[in-house]
């Protein structure tokens, strides 16, 4: 009996053992998410796009300006008490649109569809990524979670990169710290700015690989710095084409403005950090003016998801990390002089998808045919041909790889999910129910507060049967690749 317990607890000591191995294994080798036959195409894809540029032809310079956390509610243009005057006249002398859509309610995922035009799920990346060796990045290591945007995905910046656009991204990339998926190598010639959210681990300041300003850096002048980036690129390119992205700090917190700059807004340090970023888009609005690109020039503004702790969702229901509409519905504005018609208001549902394959319309190149591209050209829309007809028959909403909810027309369908559920003993975690499945008539309730399934049961069932067409969909083909594998 003794010999038995002696050989139990050596078999149970060699078991712990293999497991703790397979686990450090997994920790420092995490897995290979990369897809090499993928990869292939994708470079032979970048390769025409080159030949097919090198025909000449003149073709529009882009600015991409995504802030970080901003609600639906926080410019004036969009009902807010914070005075945000650079925006507003972009927006007046352009297209506001009042139904758009970040193409996930957190950071990482958000930014992998925007610049795939792909959801997330399909992008390879539908969660946030984590700085290196934090808990969280641990955690997310012995999931097996993904920790970078994979090398096939396809970004804008290495398709106009490869038609001959200079590129450049000032501000937070968070899609990877680790190669092949560092900004320099997914497309941008110059990268200034973070790896990572500003609260994530010890934020360092970058230029292309090196670091020029080591953790603790003085948040209080990144939105300025971005700016001046920007401008100084805008000018060194008169000339050529070019791609400028440019991804906001914040309002992601902690919150951070110049001393002679706090206290000025009467929405207090939010409303101040809005302000700065204002200020910071007026001076790259002023650089296009003073290099004569204004005009051939299409600027594009939105926010990656909904507000977090403080900022407006102007009443609808849910914030950051909610596949409500508070999470997921955030400003757009699209102002291109002579193009775009000045003091449009636009209703129809778009999302930050559709910004690549609107990109590559205009610089009038071929998208991707071995993938699905869920993003629709937003070109006639903002040109004001047919502005009526709807963008997309569907748009979809998705927590991690789950999809949860599901937008036709007027109607939008969520499944059961868990929700907060209230929290009245001051627990340090929250309480959570599941609840639903619920249908919101967001015509008649855009803060999504009244189930009416009952009142219109065909169209709950209908929706219902689409959500659940696309999760086989989904489970049957995930990357959304077109060619037999």
């Amino acid at each position: 009996m003794r010999r038995f317990a002696r050989l139990l607890r050596r078999g149970l000591g060699l078991l712990l053992a293999l497991a703790l191995a397979a686990l450090a294994f997994q920790l420092l080798v995490p897995r290979p998410f990369d897809d090499r036959r993928a990869t292939l195409r994708k470079e032979a894809y970048l390769a025409r796009i080159a030949e097919l540029a090198a025909g000449g032809g003149e073709r529009p310079s882009f600015v991409l300006i995504l802030f970080d956390d901003l609600g639906y509610g926080d410019l004036g243009c969009y009902g807010s008490l914070i005075r945000t005057p650079h925006l507003d006249a972009l927006a007046a002398g352009g297209a506001r649109l009042t139904q758009a859509y970040a193409t996930s309610p957190y950071c990482s995922a958000s930014r992998a569809g925007l610049l795939t035009g792909r959801y997330p799920l399909r992008a390879g990346l539908d969660h946030v990524v984590q700085a290196p060796w934090t808990w969280k990045d641990v955690l997310e290591r012995a999931g097996g979670f993904n920790r970078r945007l994979p090398a096939e995905e396809i970004t804008i910046a290495e398709i106009l990169q490869a038609a001959g656009y200079a590129t450049a991204i000032f501000g937070k990339w968070h899609l990877g710290d680790a190669s092949p998926s560092l900004p320099n190598e997914r497309g941008f010639d110059h990268f200034f700015g973070l790896l990572h959210s500003n609260d994530q681990g010890k934020p360092a300041l970058r230029r292309d690989g090196e670091i020029v300003e080591p953790h603790p850096i003085d948040q209080a002048t990144l939105s300025r710095r971005y700016a001046e980036e920007a401008a100084a690129f805008i000018a060194s390119n008169r000339r050529r084409p070019f791609f400028l992205y440019l991804p906001h700090t914040f309002p992601h917190i902690p919150l951070h403005v110049p001393a002679a700059r706090r206290g000025r807004s009467s929405a207090g340090l939010y409303g101040d950090v809005i302000e700065e970023l204002d200020d910071s888009v007026g001076r790259v609005l002023e650089a296009l003016r003073r290099s004569g690109r204004e005009a051939d020039a299409l600027v594009l503004v939105s926010s990656d998801n909904g507000p977090w702790f403080q900022g407006s969702s102007r009443g609808h229901r849910g914030r950051k990390f909610d596949v409500f509409e508070g999470g997921m519905r955030v400003p757009f504005i699209a102002s291109w002089p002579g193009r775009v018609a000045a003091g449009q208001v636009l209703d129809q549902p778009v999302m930050g998808i559709d910004v690549f394959p609107t990109l590559l319309e205009l610089a009038g190149l071929p998208a991707p045919e071995d993938r699905l591209i869920d993003g629709r050209s937003l070109v006639t829309l903002l040109t004001g041909g047919e502005a009526g007809a709807p963008v997309h028959d569907r748009i979809l909403y998705f927590q991690l790889a789950k999809l949860r909810a599901l937008r036709q027309g007027r109607f939008k369908y969520h499944d059961a999910q868990y929700v907060l559920f209230g929290n009245p003993m001051g627990w340090p975690w929250a309480p959570m129910k599941k609840r639903g499945p619920w249908l919101f008539d967001l015509d008649s309730d855009p803060a999504e507060t009244y189930d009416v399934s009952d009142r219109y049961p065909g169209v709950a069932r209908r929706l219902r049967d689409l959500l659940l067409e696309e999760r086989r969909a989904i489970d049957a083909n995930p990357r959304g690749w077109r060619l037999s594998r």
